[in-house]
């Protein structure tokens, strides 16, 4: 809030009266610094002058050939706002000869920035497609699959194998080694279950290798595996692991018991007392619901 001149010339009024600098700032709801201010303005006796100074407009050091300097920088070399910076101030000999652009000028990144934005030209392209979105239409048609570890407990390494329904998030395998997996005791486990998907999509571990696409093709499964160092791919079962993570193992250190048999307990609570919010509503609703009008 803008301050009256009458209130500013208060100000000095109230020091003499024995309030503090922090008081008044507090009673006028304004900043220490502003009652300094005013208070300098009330040390020449008689010329007391409490009113706004009209304020000459200074002349912006962006001019039109500034900014066409700018977006020459940008467009021959690609630089961002630092090297423009630099660019604009002093250019090597050999550059200054190839491109015409002022120097000696001294700008700040932001005002660069607001040029660069101005034109559409800031920021850099990204390298990669950008990420779309994908989910299967109906359960058992992806699975997706991961190992969470090695976790320490005790001095005793375990990992955590987790396979996930793309479409309903319904967690199909959930299970602890005490060692590192091969790929046949991945295999039993899937095995196991009372159906199998259409396709299943994996990392390049090495649990995934020859032998899991063997038994992929004798069972009828398209094995499909996730870009190198890019776990965008097989995001769902990502984030089941880090919902396991926070909810189950990274407290293992301070309940051991729970590595005998609580697992399992945590699989039953994710599926159907779980209210996922990426599908709203429990993911066992939405797998065995649209499992049964399947069959």
């Amino acid at each position: 809030m803008r301050l009256s001149p009458d209130i500013r010339g208060t100000f000095r009024k109230l020091l003499k009266k024995g309030l503090t600098v922090t008081r008044i700032a507090y009673l006028f709801d304004t900043t220490r610094q502003t009652v300094h201010r005013w208070l300098r303005r009330g040390k020449h006796v008689g010329r007391e002058y409490y009113k706004d100074r009209p304020r000459e407009p200074k002349a912006s050091k962006v001019t039109d050939e500034v900014e066409l300097s700018i977006l020459t920088l940008r467009n021959t070399f690609g630089w961002g706002t630092a090297r423009i910076q630099q660019g604009l101030y002093r250019l090597p000999p050999f550059i200054e000869k190839a491109i015409h652009c002022v120097q000696g000028v001294r700008l700040s990144r932001e005002t660069i920035n607001n040029v660069l934005s101005k034109h559409g030209v800031n920021g850099y392209p990204c390298k990669h497609k950008r990420w779309k979105f994908f989910r299967a239409k109906v359960p058992d048609e992806l699975w997706q699959i991961d190992f969470k570890g090695p976790f320490t407990v005790h001095g005793k390494k375990y990992r955590f194998l987790i396979c996930i329904d793309d479409y309903s998030r319904f967690l199909v395998v959930a299970e602890q080694f005490d060692h590192e997996p091969k790929t046949r005791e991945v295999t039993a486990f899937l095995e196991k279950q009372k159906r199998l998907p259409r396709a299943i999509l994996s990392d390049h571990g090495p649990q995934f290798k020859e032998k899991w696409k063997r038994w992929c093709r004798q069972h009828g499964i398209e094995a499909h595996f996730a870009h190198p160092s890019y776990p965008q791919d097989k995001g769902k079962v990502e984030r089941c692991i880090q919902n396991l993570n926070r909810e189950f193992v990274n407290h293992l250190r301070k309940f051991p018991g729970w590595l005998k048999g609580k697992l399992h307990e945590y699989k039953e609570w994710f599926n159907y007392s779980r209210f996922h919010r990426g599908i709203n509503t429990f993911p066992a609703e939405l797998y065995e619901c649209n499992v049964r009008n399947l069959t």
